[in-house]
């Protein structure tokens, strides 16, 4: 009988599976900012009507644990679907957002690794504090990991903090973070075996949405 070449090589992984689904919020009132603050504003309409297929698609899904960060948009994203499995929400200061203010573009056709590296100024600075970021989304992680084996887990929290995550399972230096967006009442997920092994299945399924998600298209980045 014919084998793939992969088959061969196939690592072991091992049950029970953790699976992991990153949540970003649903869409915030940016009209309120200014007045509440950054942390405090609440879902704006859209965000509502967007928090409504978000729970739909995650009633599928058999979540056993929720997760969610201390800022209002998170938590207004996964209260109501944590009242409806009769789930307590975990509230961890980790999953909050985190400040980014070195919103760059970098070019990628047509040049180097390193020559990408090289045209990104302070690339080496950029790089350590995206370390640091991955570090602790890393560490939150796999705290909630060993609180969890074997079970489903809803993680409601944020942009860069999603994308640090991602980006740091990828081993992806700053210009991998820089170039991947994370769409507001997206999923993606993680799968990890009883050993800690780690694969991303999918990254910002926003399948669930009966419209067309708002893409930044290069507006918060500057050249």
């Amino acid at each position: 009988m014919y084998q793939s070449p992969y088959k061969k090589i196939k690592p072991k992984v091992h049950g029970p599976y953790t699976e992991i689904y990153l949540i970003r919020h649903c869409h915030p009132d940016y009209r309120k900012e200014k007045k509440l603050g950054e942390k405090n504003m609440p879902l704006s309409k859209r965000g509502i009507e967007q928090r409504k297929f978000l729970i739909k698609k995650l009633l599928t899904l058999k979540i056993d644990k929720v997760y969610s960060s201390e800022i209002v948009r998170a938590l207004e994203t996964a209260t109501p679907f944590a009242k409806l499995i009769k789930k307590e929400v975990i509230v961890d200061g980790r999953l909050n957002e985190i400040d980014w203010k070195h919103w760059v573009k970098v070019k990628y056709f047509n040049m180097s690794e390193k020559t990408r590296a090289k045209k990104l100024k302070q690339y080496d600075i950029l790089d350590k504090q995206l370390d640091e970021m991955q570090t602790v989304a890393r560490r939150s992680l796999a705290d909630i990991y060993r609180n969890s084996k074997g079970k489903s887990v809803a993680i409601f929290s944020h942009g860069n903090f999603i994308k640090s995550l991602v980006t740091g399972i990828l081993n992806a230096d700053i210009i991998g973070f820089l170039s991947l967006e994370i769409f507001q009442s997206s999923i993606t997920k993680l799968l990890i075996d009883r050993d800690g092994f780690v694969t991303i299945n999918y990254i910002n399924d926003v399948g669930h949405l009966p419209y067309a998600v708002n893409e930044d298209l290069f507006k918060t980045l500057i050249s």
